[in-house]
C-alpha cells in the first residue's frame, strides 16, 4: 500500500483491553524496532522481520506497542511498516519524517488522515541517518502540525538525534507531545530533569534507565503520567525493563500508568481529523 493512500475509518485508534481485567498490569512498549538495517548506537542489531518481532513480543508478554521499521530508505520503510502492522489491533506504527519539500511523504495537511488509515500513532526524526537538518525551516511544517494535533513525536538519541537537537526542537515547539529517549545510561538526571521542568507535554522513555531506585525518586517531583515503558528492542531485552517496573517501590496505580496506561492515553488524544 502506498503511504499516500487512505482507507476510510471511523474508529479511533486506541489499544484495546478486551480480555484482561482493568487492574491487571498491561505492558505497551513505546520503543520497538525491526528490520535488517537496524542500527542502534553505532551497532547493527538483529530483528530482521515483523514476524520475528511479534514472536519476541508474545514471548515477553507485551500487549502491544509502537514499532518502527529500521530501513533507512524513508518512503519504502514507512510503506513496509504500514503493510506489516495491518490487522494487529494493539500495534501501532512510527513513521520517519524528512523535510516536506522532498515530496517523500504526504504534505503536513494530508499526513494525519494517511496516518490514521495506516495505524500510525507517532512520528520520529533520524537526521544523521537520513541526512537533513532539524531546524524549524527544514522540518517545522510537520512539527507545527504534530503539535497542533497532539501527535506524539519520538525524540530518540539512539537514532542519530542529538540531545542538543532535541532541546532545540522542544524550544521551538514547547507544546509538542514528545517522548524523549536518551541513549546514555543512568545516572542522567542532570540531562533529563530540565526537559521535564521546561516542557509539560514531554515524556521520558525508560529504555536506558534500568535502576528501580530511579522511579521512586523521579516520582517525588514528577507525575507517573510523564514516564513511558520502553525496551529499545532489539538493542536490549524486553523483559529486563518490564522487571524494573514490576519491582519498583512505587504504587501499583503508577506502575500501571507507566507500563501501558500513559501510552494508551497519548494515542487516544491524537487529533487525526
Amino acid at each position: 500500500m502506498a503511504i499516500g493512500s487512505t482507507i476510510p475509518s471511523n474508529k479511533r485508534h486506541t489499544f484495546t483491553n478486551k480480555h484482561t481485567k482493568r487492574s491487571r498490569m498491561e505492558f505497551l512498549d513505546c520503543n520497538l524496532a525491526y528490520g535488517l538495517a537496524d542500527i542502534v548506537g553505532g551497532q547493527v542489531k538483529g530483528c530482521a522481520s515483523f514476524a520475528e518481532l511479534k514472536t519476541h513480543m508474545d514471548r515477553a508478554g507485551l500487549a502491544g506497542g509502537l514499532v518502527i521499521q529500521s530501513l533507512s530508505e524513508v518512503k519504502l520503510g514507512n510503506e513496509l511498516l504500514a503493510a506489516d502492522i495491518r490487522g494487529h489491533e494493539n500495534i501501532h506504527g512510527v513513521w520517519r519524517l524528512v523535510p516536506s519539500c522532498t515530496g517523500e511523504l504526504p504534505s503536513p495537511d494530508a499526513l494525519p488522515a494517511v496516518m490514521k488509515a495506516n495505524r500510525i500513532a507517532a512520528l520520529t526524526l533520524c537526521p544523521q541517518i537520513n541526512r537533513f537538518m532539524t531546524n524549524k525551516f527544514a522540518i517545522g511544517d510537520y512539527l507545527d502540525m504534530a503539535e497542533a494535533r497532539k501527535i506524539p513525536v519520538l525524540l530518540n538519541t539512539a537514532r542519530s538525534l542529538s540531545l542538543e537537537q532535541a532541546a532545540d526542537i522542544m524550544t521551538d515547539f514547547p507544546h509538542l507531545t514528545a517522548v524523549l529517549s536518551y541513549l546514555h545510561c543512568f545516572p542522567s538526571d542532570r540531562q533529563l530533569r530540565p526537559f521535564l521542568d521546561a516542557f509539560p507535554n514531554l515524556h521520558l522513555d525508560m529504555t536506558s534507565i534500568l535502576a528501580d531506585s530511579w522511579l521512586p525518586d523521579i516520582l517525588k517531583k514528577y507525575s507517573a503520567t510523564r514516564i513511558l515503558f520502553g525496551s529499545g528492542f532489539p538493542a536490549s531485552y524486553i523483559g529486563s525493563h518490564m522487571m524494573v517496573i514490576r519491582h519498583a517501590q512505587i504504587a501499583d496505580d503508577d506502575k500501571r500508568l507507566i507500563a501501558g496506561g500513559n501510552l494508551r492515553r497519548l494515542i487516544s488524544e491524537i487529533r487525526y481529523d
